[in-house]
């Protein structure tokens, strides 16, 4: 009896370690907890005109508008089409657009490309607990020759606090004058926003930079 047991044990020991590879209720990748949060500090979440708005302003020698306005509204077409997955949680550039994301606005005249983000970010996914939230956004990307400026601003978040699902904006959220407690410490709620969101602006203004360069 004891070898019988010992057999089937063997024997199921593949199909589990797939099963917590591949993970039963959703990606389950093992991820580095964030431990060094200098990068999220006061002054890393930049308010503009009453808004948080991140931007950066992208030098491409001897590009014209055109080809980079082309290369651009490809990768925004992509990105921003909704309903679909990209990567692993865990990864860097891992999004999941909902329904409303979209490129609003392409105008090759004026070298503007305006896209509605509206997709999903995942602060911790453990079996049975899933903790995420959906952001919006507008991301504002202007093209000149040599140049591209990238702003992303107008920020909300939809998130279930207590039983019910609240909308709050960037501006209560994550800016230095909420995001920290009189002594200076995170508040570990808006913490995991405002690391994400940061995260967020920079992987964007990254993409952008690669699909340029």
């Amino acid at each position: 009896m004891k070898k019988l047991i010992m057999t089937l044990m063997v024997a199921m020991l593949p199909c589990c370690i797939n099963a917590q590879t591949a993970g039963i209720f959703g990606k389950k990748n093992s991820t580095t907890k964030v431990t060094d949060f200098t990068p999220y500090m006061q002054g890393a979440v930049p308010v503009e005109n009453g808004l948080v708005t991140f931007s950066k302003t992208i030098v491409a020698t001897n590009k014209n508008k055109d080809d980079l306005y082309r290369k651009i509204a490809s990768w925004a077409s992509a990105r921003y089409m909704p309903n679909i997955e990209n990567g692993k949680w865990t990864d860097n550039d891992y999004f999941r657009n909902l329904a409303y994301s979209s490129v609003k606005t392409s105008n090759e005249n004026k070298s503007q490309i305006i896209c509605q983000g509206n997709e999903e970010i995942v602060f911790s996914n453990k079996i049975l607990e899933r903790d995420y939230a959906e952001i919006e956004y507008k991301l504002y990307i202007n093209v000149s020759d040599g140049l591209v400026k990238a702003t992303l601003t107008n920020i909300a978040y939809v998130y279930t606090f207590t039983s019910e699902r609240e909308h709050v904006t960037a501006e209560e959220y994550i800016t230095d004058e909420n995001a920290f407690n009189k002594k200076g410490n995170f508040i570990k709620q808006n913490r995991k926003f405002r690391v994400k969101t940061v995260d967020l602006a920079n992987e964007l203004f990254t993409e952008i930079e690669t699909v340029i360069k």
